[in-house]
């Protein structure tokens, strides 16, 4: 009988090469035959799934933020609309090793978003997919009463994701560690607080 082969199994193993190797080489180190060998498996394998780099590296950043958003689900389920932001906002922070290269990763393809259309396009529908649940988790908040009114809550949705992409950049360059990364963004979530 025929293995029965489960192809997004395949295809998150596959992501899972690409990203050590953009982790240690950049983008750049990402070939057909570097991630058959980094998965153990046949350069025609690889080819099985995707035709071109090009194809291998989108479909990586598309698994990435496929494991992100269900991790992240996964945290804010059954929490009220102040714990989902906080969660929300802390989440881009890089407070262990694991999450250091994985934020490593991270801005690799951001950075590969400038000239790639399909990388670019995934970014952009991330983003705006996190400014949506973050701006419904404000508006849910605020009519609780449990954040002050201010800014349009999509505003401020936008100002506290970009600020704590920021602030992991600055964790992943060794500018502030984690914690006082945290610590800057729940004083600033403290602003809101009524």
């Amino acid at each position: 009988m025929p293995r029965l082969v489960d192809h997004d199994e395949r295809r998150r193993e596959f992501a899972l090469a690409v990203w050590g190797i953009v982790a240690e080489r950049g983008i750049e180190g990402v070939t057909l035959r570097e991630v058959a060998r980094a998965a153990n498996v046949s350069v025609g394998r690889v080819q099985h799934y995707y035709a071109t780099r090009e194809e291998l590296v989108r479909d990586s950043c598309r698994v990435m933020l496929e494991i992100a958003e269900e991790h992240l689900e996964g945290g804010v389920t059954g929490l009220g609309p102040g714990a989902r932001l906080r969660a929300l906002v802390l989440h881009a922070v890089p407070a262990t090793t694991g999450l250091v290269r994985g934020t490593a990763v991270w801005t690799a393809y951001l950075a590969k978003s400038v000239d790639d259309p399909g990388i670019a396009d995934l970014v952009r529908e991330s983003h705006r997919g996190a400014v949506d649940l973050a701006a419904d988790s404000i508006q849910e908040a605020r009519a609780q009463g449990a954040m002050r009114e201010g800014d349009a809550a999509r505003d401020l949705a936008l100002e506290l994701l970009a600020l704590s992409e920021g602030y992991a950049a600055r964790v992943l360059t060794g500018s502030l560690t984690a914690e006082e990364a945290v610590a800057a963004l729940e004083r600033r979530l403290a602003i809101e607080s009524p």
